[in-house]
């Protein structure tokens, strides 16, 4: 297919541009309320662009999802690897440097926090299929962030780490899926407080895993 796109830094633009549309539409209308002319519009760009960046409408909205999660799981793991490569290393340390970001984005309503809210409600209803958005990426980080966890508790057996880091993930997800409970049930809470509270809660519950192997 030819490239609607002559100049390539003007077709990654373009791209972009496709992407921060369909994110702020899908959002907004859903899958079904956004049409492709919609997205084209509020991009500033023609049709045959989304055809030619994603070949159609479902590529798209997986790319979209893609993006930012592949976004996401970087910083998180340039925070693991700064944590565990600096002096005197803690898993306090740690856990607040992988909380912190994600509180602080669901407060200011971030597309992270929409995207991520979206995500899941899609996945509920089988439009999407989570695996197949970042497939071995996402298993790499987990497998990072458990040799993590491995290393600031010691102890902390392979199998342990693993279930941890599962644990821990949907520790922090639960303040962004609802986000809107959280403020009814904790009208005055801080992006500090809830995350220090989630820091002690998550420290206490992985350094339990070594005590209920012991």
């Amino acid at each position: 297919m030819q490239n609607p796109d002559k100049n390539t830094d003007i077709s990654f633009d373009t791209r972009e541009r496709l992407l921060d549309a369909a994110e702020k539409l899908f959002c907004q209308k859903g899958f079904e309320g956004t049409s492709i002319r919609d997205i084209t519009t509020e991009a500033g760009c023609n049709i045959a662009a989304v055809n030619y960046h994603f070949g159609g409408k479902e590529k798209l909205y997986e790319e979209m999802f893609r993006r930012r999660l592949l976004e996401n799981l970087e910083a998180h793991s340039k925070a693991i690897d700064r944590v565990c490569s600096g002096e005197n290393p803690t898993l306090e340390t740690l856990l607040r440097e992988l909380v912190r970001p994600v509180l602080e984005s669901a407060r200011r309503q971030d597309p992270w926090s929409r995207i991520i809210r979206l995500l899941v409600r899609e996945a509920l209803h089988h439009r999407v299929e989570i695996d197949k958005i970042v497939d071995d990426i996402k298993v790499q980080f987990l497998d990072r962030l458990a040799k993590a966890f491995e290393q600031l508790i010691p102890g902390l057996e392979r199998r342990a780490a693993q279930w941890a880091v599962f644990s821990f993930e949907s520790l922090v997800l639960h303040p962004i899926l609802f986000s809107k409970l959280s403020e009814l049930l904790l009208p005055d809470f801080t992006v500090e407080e809830l995350t220090e509270h989630i820091v002690r809660f998550g420290a206490a519950g992985l350094r339990g895993c070594v005590e209920g192997n012991a």
